[in-house]
């Protein structure tokens, strides 16, 4: 009852503060536009955000960089659907059902499940946040290092799975993306590696100019080298949002993929990117077209959608309530938090309750506005499939490049951005799978440093993966991830030859 009359207090806030509310609408409204533009990610438009707020009033300030936080994490799914370019890292997964239904004609109804799952996946980690968050904070601090990295190779094994009776080029293309993600500074010893004496690939390769050159180039050299007149497709206009009857045949996948989304955002350097694939991949397995999946299904789209708008609540649960940002939009957050004169940590709701319950209600705000935006934007994005092809790929061409310079202000990463994307026309030329790669890139670090770092704490004895029992189920999972595909794919053959026999 405590925490409902505190929650009560903080819409009371807001609303007796409407120009407050102005700022969180046009927070949301950034956010989405920064997520549909590759390579304007939700933490750029945070990190631009913050000097803005300086002279708002502290939950006000906050809740218009969460509003960013939520926006930046749906208005990833435009691109992914309508031009088969992530807008964020974690609508990769979207990009596998979101754009076949596009060039189905059906891309005004994969918004709309992304916008219905984004929208709940927002509301379980707004519940979670709200009713759970010290407890699940403590349980996530409970994982070592040994957990991290087995859920590293975890997902990283998930992802090669995706890749169907490719098993073998999924597999050579993960290890490409953790020799990517090795260039750099060893985390260690600090000694550099693959850098060629380059000092702008000290800090390694960012996933950002990755994300766009493999993504997007392929995608865009594809397109133009594609024989024939273009193919105006019949979008359909006249329903975007589900119909209750709908949702409710995905309420299962809905739920499963929120809460997934929630315990990727807890555990501190995960996020969206391996949310989104295990729900992803929980999802094939229990729902009844998951074998479809891949060819533009909706359950594709709102498993990926809903986790990683889970990912919004969870992470700020470690964030507020010990002060470890659980991704990279969180650890902007802290800077907010702090320039305000709030400390994040234990003490927080019991010296700035008032503060934080506002915070609190603002993000439950954010999320309606992000539905209202959305349903009176996505309409209008959709036409964009339908633009000449001299005008459309020309233009997404510019807009990687001045998208990838914005990053840092580097015109090196154009380079490697455009060097990443020849590579990745090579790999799709070649029936390569393309995420793998990103994929390696993403979690190879975290694989790399939490697998050295088990090591240090057990002496070298590779058998602290096996004693602690969490990381030694998620390794049988794993190889079962790996098996399993091989071992089915041969008794469907030999069942075929039994039959072909008789």
């Amino acid at each position: 009852m405590e925490t409902i009359s505190l929650l009560a207090g903080g819409f009371q806030t807001l609303a007796a503060n409407p120009v407050g509310i102005l700022w969180i609408a046009l927070g949301v409204f950034v956010g989405i536009t920064c997520g549909a533009i590759p390579g304007l990610t939700a933490t750029m438009g945070v990190a631009v955000f913050i000097p803005i707020t300086f002279s708002l009033e502290p939950e006000i300030a906050l809740a218009t960089l969460i509003g960013v936080y939520c926006g930046g994490l749906s208005g990833g799914a435009v691109p992914a659907i309508l031009l088969n370019i992530p807008g964020t890292p974690s609508a990769m997964v979207t990009t596998l059902d979101g754009h076949p239904m596009a060039r189905q004609g059906l891309a005004t109804r994969a918004l709309g499940w992304a916008l219905v799952a984004s929208v709940v996946g927002s509301f379980v980690g707004w519940v979670a946040l709200v009713t759970m968050a010290p407890v699940l904070a403590r349980l996530a601090l409970n994982l070592g290092s040994a957990e991290y990295a087995a859920l590293a190779l975890f997902g990283l094994t998930i992802v090669v799975s995706l890749s169907g009776s490719a098993l073998a080029k999924g597999l050579l293309c993960a290890l490409i993306g953790i020799a990517l993600s090795m260039v750099g500074l060893d985390p260690t010893t600090g000694e550099d590696r693959w850098t060629f004496g380059t000092i702008n690939l000290f800090q390694g390769i960012s996933i950002m100019p990755a994300l766009i050159g493999l993504f997007a180039i392929p995608e865009i050299l594809m397109a133009i080298a594609a024989p024939g007149v273009q193919k105006r497709l019949n979008l359909e206009r006249s329903r975007m949002i589900p119909t209750l009857g709908e949702m409710m045949m995905q309420k299962w996948n809905l739920l499963r993929s929120s809460i997934i989304g929630v315990g990727a955002g807890i555990i501190p350097a995960l996020g969206g990117n391996i949310g989104s694939i295990l729900a992803y991949d929980q999802s094939r397995r229990f729902e009844k077209d998951g074998a479809k999946y891949g060819t533009g299904r909706p359950g594709g789209i709102v498993a990926s959608e809903a986790a990683n708008n889970g990912v919004t609540g969870g992470a700020l649960i470690p964030l507020l309530t010990v002060g470890i940002p659980g991704d990279s939009v969180t650890a902007m957050l802290i800077g907010g938090l702090m320039i305000h004169g709030l400390q994040p940590g234990p003490r927080l709701f019991e010296a700035n309750g008032d503060i934080v319950y506002a915070i609190l209600a603002a993000f439950l705000l954010a999320t309606i506005m992000m539905y209202l935006l959305s349903v009176v934007g996505y309409r209008y994005v959709v036409r964009v499939l339908n633009l000449p092809r001299h005008v459309l790929y020309p233009a997404l061409l510019l807009l990687t490049v001045v998208g990838t310079y914005a990053l840092n202000r580097q015109i090196f990463d154009v380079g490697l951005m455009l060097a990443l994307g020849a590579l990745g026309f090579i790999a799709t030329l070649a029936r390569f799978p393309v995420y793998p790669i990103v994929l390696g890139l993403v979690l190879g670090p975290i694989l790399e440093s939490e697998m050295r770092r088990a090591l240090l704490v057990s002496g070298g004895e590779w058998s602290i993966f096996l004693t602690r029992p969490v990381s030694a189920v998620l390794l049988l999972l794993s190889v079962m991830a790996i098996v399993g595909p091989i071992v089915v794919r041969y008794m469907q053959k030999s069942r075929a030859s039994r039959n072909a026999s008789s």
